[in-house]
């Protein structure tokens, strides 16, 4: 026969076997090693980008989520006493007694980083005058690029939206404001310019033209040339220039600009021409003067036959002005 005495004893051993290893499961010994460098990537610094955390699930929890405060900017450094981290740790209530908490003396904390080359700012640079050129033969070359304002970013998704004034042009000296976003965040604004050579096609004279000539079609051609280092009132088509009157003489293959041509005058100062005043009701027409000359269009001024007053009229034809009434 067992005895009850021994059958009791084991009983007890057993069941204090069983809870001791129960606790030991259920509590573990907390246990914290911060790190003496740590490179983190966000905006702030918590306890667990730069601790080891031993202990029960919602203790690691909660000491992971303790904020020590923001992070460097990227690529920069940031020193943290110890001791403060220390106290910060064990401010917390959860934490046993009995944790074991290893700080060194100060640590280091360093934010990870990316950037952007040049050579992607060229890129983006010519592809957007490409862009704004769709409607045209996009032919140009880009000299002297230049970035200011491009440095260290913080990790994730780049995004980079060039803009411009909306009444600079696209030739000549060019100035962009890239706009560089990391997930969606604006983190810089960096200025990218360069000198833009554009070629098109412009208006050129086929052979030598003199002084009040009126230009006919034979007498134009388009030629390939860098718009950027012409004026900007260069003709692009032949057809604003047929008909009109040289003001100047132009040797072969000169480019035409605007203020090379003038319309040819209807009407010379000192023609005789009708005024004609009307409204929806009356008609009224006098004898005039031209005191200056002009073509269809254009305003001139008219002396009245009959009152020898001056008045502004706009040229109907080659004998007709019209006043408003």
């Amino acid at each position: 026969m067992k005895n009850p005495n021994a059958i009791r004893l084991t009983a007890v051993i057993a069941i204090a076997i069983l809870f001791g290893f129960c606790d030991a499961w259920a509590d573990p010994r907390a246990y914290i090693a911060v790190k003496k460098e740590a490179w983190i990537k966000g905006e702030k610094v918590y306890l667990k980008d730069i601790a080891a955390i031993e202990g029960p699930v919602r203790l690691r929890e909660g000491l992971a989520a303790i904020c020590l405060g923001h992070a460097p900017a990227p690529a920069k450094q940031r020193i943290f006493k110890g001791s403060w981290i220390e106290s910060k740790i064990r401010s917390r209530k959860c934490l046993p007694a009995d944790a074991a908490v290893r700080v060194p003396e100060s640590v280091v904390i360093g934010r990870t980083w990316q950037s952007i080359r040049e050579k992607r700012f060229l890129s983006i640079f010519n592809g957007y005058i490409a862009s704004q050129l769709k409607t045209r033969e996009a032919d140009f070359r880009v000299s002297r690029f230049k970035v200011i304002g491009n440095g260290s970013l913080p990790e994730g998704e780049i995004k980079v939206q060039p803009v411009r004034q909306a009444d600079a042009r696209l030739l000549g000296h060019v100035s962009l404001t890239a706009i560089v976003r990391v997930d969606g965040k604006i983190e810089r604004r960096v200025v990218l310019s360069g000198w833009v050579d554009r070629f098109e096609d412009v208006v050129c004279t086929t052979r030598s033209l003199t002084r009040s000539r009126i230009i006919t079609e034979d007498d134009l051609g388009t030629t390939r040339r860098n718009i950027s280092r012409l004026p900007h009132n260069v003709l692009a088509s032949t057809q604003d220039v047929i008909g009109k009157r040289l003001k100047q003489t132009l040797k072969a293959d000169a480019v035409l600009l605007a203020n090379m041509v003038e319309k040819p005058p209807l009407i010379k100062r000192g023609d005789r021409v009708t005024i004609v005043a009307e409204s929806s009701t009356l008609l009224i027409t006098a004898l005039g003067v031209a005191q200056t000359k002009g073509g269809i269009g254009d305003q001139v001024r008219v002396k009245n036959c009959m009152n020898k007053k001056e008045v502004i009229a706009r040229i109907v034809d080659a004998s007709t002005v019209k006043v408003k009434f």
